[in-house]
């Protein structure tokens, strides 16, 4: 299962969940308040668990939990004579509320539980998309850096990012060189002297390309963002493992080629 990590969006879309469930509670009480003596109370039950439903669709397990549970409440209070007590005063009214009571919490776990489950499988498709997407671009056969731009606007546009670097150690293994950058979606292409520990957007994740016991290189996410969740982490990280390969090669493809042409100029 794929656990995100907390950021300032999500903080924001989980407390307007709960508003929905409060909200919508409070709206649907006063819909009913103004239809109680002409509706059956037995019916009004039936919006409540429309409203559970609602909010579980919508919001997810706790939302709808706190709804179930408002329902339950308000069901109780304002629907069930006498009004605007808690008490009871018909044994198979009892009866009737803790059915809704169960019933409610029941409908919520279920359709929280399935709406989990189909959340999880669209991230796990959507993720595996993409590091499709990523392999297929890293064997363009376009030129190095025109590959390698391709490759990082991907990342920069499925992620969200505002800029990626991609720094890699220069042959004499010392140090690293910014190779490319790409910045919403544009490549700015290399700029020597950069380091990679001057920039005006917050790091994301650093992630060192190793392949073996050889670190060929650094790349660098930065955005104005909520942290990084754990699937796109898994992204970067799966990435960055063929990009690391892709280095290595294309190194190794240079350095055959510089011997052949050093051999052909001497013969």
């Amino acid at each position: 299962m794929s656990v995100e990590l907390d950021g300032p969006g999500r903080r924001g879309r989980r407390v307007a969940r709960y508003v929905l469930a409060v909200g919508g509670t409070s709206l649907l009480v006063a819909v009913l308040l103004s239809l109680r003596d002409d509706v059956d109370v037995l019916s009004m039950g039936w919006a409540f668990l429309a409203l559970v439903v609602i909010v579980t669709v919508v919001g997810g397990l706790g939302p709808g939990v706190v709804a179930s549970i408002l329902a339950f409440a308000s069901y109780n209070f304002f629907f069930f004579p006498p009004y605007h007590t808690f008490r009871v005063a018909e044994p198979e009214h009892i009866v009737v509320l803790l059915v809704f009571l169960g019933l409610s919490v029941l409908i919520a776990v279920l359709l929280a539980s399935a709406r989990s489950r189909a959340e999880i499988a669209q991230a796990r498709e959507r993720e595996l998309r993409l590091q499709q997407d990523l392999a297929t671009a890293l064997v363009d056969p376009s030129p190095d850096n025109e590959r390698y731009g391709l490759v990082l606007r991907l990342i920069v546009s499925q992620l969200r990012l505002d800029l990626v670097d991609l720094y890699v150690t220069p042959t004499s293994g010392s140090g690293l060189d910014l190779l490319t950058t790409v910045v919403a979606g544009e490549p700015r292409g290399s700029m020597p002297g950069s380091s990679p520990w001057e920039s005006e957007a917050p790091d994301l994740e650093r992630l060192p390309l190793i392949t073996g016991r050889r670190n060929l290189g650094l790349l660098v996410a930065r955005g104005e963002r909520e942290p990084l969740s754990e699937g796109e982490r898994r992204i970067l990280g799966a990435f960055g493992s063929q990009l690391a390969l892709v280095l290595e090669r294309d190194r190794l493809l240079r350095a055959t080629v510089e011997r052949q042409l050093r051999g052909s100029g001497a013969g």
